[in-house]
């Protein structure tokens, strides 16, 4: 069975960005609807349905190994200016960091925002992590620097663990695991 979108002749539109040098490739037009109540119910769907187009724009001819690709779809929430399903070359992921500041540009160049304010606009941008909150400076006119705060973040486990060395001999070591938010600001 052939996927959706992997016929020749198959027309996707994307506007390409980069934050500090990171690529993102913001998918406009051109895929697929995407069924599902909510979001991590729609990257499902993807991943189980139509994953041949992420590997069509993530992988050569048209992308590279450091190619992250965002995918805007509905949100359930309704204070989301836009949602976001992420992807690169091994799959999907629940966040992004460099690509929140580049899509909080993109929501205020491109309209997705009403009316921006100065000296700083809020976008909201549902992503798989949850609601993300990006500040994008706009005087003029014009968008600037961009900084978000992401979904909180909590201490997984605490520990000591022990690593071996060459001699066989082992050594203590304390981590902390943590997960969850990330803050983010553009240079």
């Amino acid at each position: 069975m052939q996927e959706p979108g992997a016929a020749i002749g198959h027309v996707m539109r994307v506007l390409d960005m980069h934050t500090g040098g990171e690529p993102l490739r913001i998918i406009t037009g051109g895929f697929p609807a995407v069924p599902g109540p909510d979001l991590l119910s729609k990257r499902r769907h993807i991943r189980e349905r139509l994953d041949g187009l992420r590997r069509r724009l993530m992988l050569e001819p048209r992308g590279h190994r450091d190619m992250y690709g965002a995918l805007l779809v509905g949100s359930e929430l309704p204070d989301a200016h836009l949602a976001v399903l992420f992807m690169h070359n091994q799959g999907y992921s629940t966040m992004c960091g460099h690509a929140v500041l580049a899509l909080g540009r993109y929501a205020v160049d491109y309209g997705l925002v009403a009316q921006p304010s100065s000296p700083e606009t809020q976008v909201n941008i549902h992503c798989p992590c949850g609601l993300v909150r990006a500040y994008v400076q706009y005087e003029g006119g014009k968008s600037g620097r961009v900084r978000f705060h992401s979904v909180p973040a909590f201490v997984f486990a605490t520990g000591r663990v022990r690593a071996g060395g060459r001699s066989g001999s082992s050594k203590p070591l304390g981590y902390t695991q943590s997960t969850g938010g990330t803050n983010g600001y553009s240079c």
